[in-house]
């Protein structure tokens, strides 16, 4: 019995291992891309201070997608970005090969807190230190790193000119 214990807390550890180490490969590896913030509500008390995300290119997504009754839980999207590295969505992606300067960008399709469905690329929220709202309050963009295979993380978050917030 507690040879299968021991089993089974290593895989735990290995599968860990892995994830945070594909994390620290898109960290390093990524390309950065930035995606235009669309209104949300900002705050949960009940979570402490943290900004509630959602970005223009997930409607754009949205608004693309086939009307069936149930769109698919998981997607992939037809990105391309500016010189300023910031992303406008071209089209859902079929399988179809990728014109020069276009990538990748993975997105699930997720219920919404306000009932219907929203689409979400990497995560809906953004924590910060407690007293920073009114900073992170100014925030335009979410700042991504991209793999080759649409995935990405959120590292930060950008203001209108494109700083560091």
């Amino acid at each position: 019995m507690k040879r299968w214990i021991l089993i089974a807390w290593a895989l735990t550890l290995a599968l860990a291992a892995a994830g945070i180490a594909g994390k620290e490969r898109l960290l390093a590896r990524g390309e950065t891309v930035y995606l235009k913030l669309a209104p949300v509500d900002p705050r949960s008390l009940l979570q402490g201070d943290y900004m509630a995300l959602n970005f223009d290119i997930g409607n754009q997504i949205r608004t693309a997608q086939t009307q069936d009754d149930r769109p698919p839980r998981d997607g992939v999207a037809v990105i391309r970005r500016d010189e300023q590295g910031v992303a406008s969505f071209v089209r859902v992606h079929g399988g179809e090969p990728l014109a020069a300067g276009e990538q990748l960008l993975r997105y699930q399709v997720a219920r919404s807190s306000w009932g219907g469905t929203r689409v979400q690329v990497s995560t809906d929220a953004y924590f910060f230190q407690e007293g920073q709202g009114e900073r992170f309050a100014q925030a335009q963009y979410g700042e991504f790193r991209v793999g080759a295979d649409g995935q990405a993380l959120l590292v930060g978050l950008r203001g209108k000119g494109m700083e560091r917030l």
